[in-house]
């Protein structure tokens, strides 16, 4: 009985555990090189692993970015705000010959799609992700941790 209720208690802290892990999603990374050897890298990584991680770098490594990013900060949690808002819509596509570049707001991020001869790069991060990572950085260069 006792370890019925140990697995019990494990399996709800994990399953809570994963669902806070991925609530905001899932940010998807993929390169095709179209070449003999070439890269094929696909990973789907939980967006919420951009804010852990920001709560743990080491304060060095923040110092710069907290000079160039800081006093932008507020400004790109608010167009966030605003890009939720939106519709999912197409904000730049280049063509140029067999080159297509796309970057759009697609399902709730930002979707970029690159596709040459050579390549195709497909990226989609959650806007919520950034959200959550710039709210993280801001607190912690207020020295609100």
């Amino acid at each position: 009985m006792i370890l019925a209720k140990i697995a019990l208690g494990l399996c709800a802290t994990v399953a809570v555990g994963t669902g806070y892990l991925v609530q905001d999603g899932f940010v998807h990374v993929g390169v095709d090189e179209f070449r003999p050897g070439g890269t094929h890298l696909h990973l789907i990584v939980p967006a919420m692993a951009a804010p852990i991680a920001a709560h743990f770098a080491p304060p060095g490594h923040l110092r710069e970015m907290q000079r160039n990013v800081q006093p932008y900060l507020p400004m790109i949690r608010e167009v966030l705000k605003e890009l939720n808002k939106l519709p999912d819509t197409e904000f730049v596509e280049v063509r140029s010959g067999t080159d297509h570049v796309h970057v759009r707001k697609a399902g709730g991020g930002i979707k970029v799609e690159v596709e040459t001869d050579e390549e195709h790069v497909n990226v989609w991060v959650p806007l919520r992700a950034v959200y959550d990572t710039t709210s993280v950085l801001q607190s912690r260069f207020s020295g609100g941790e």
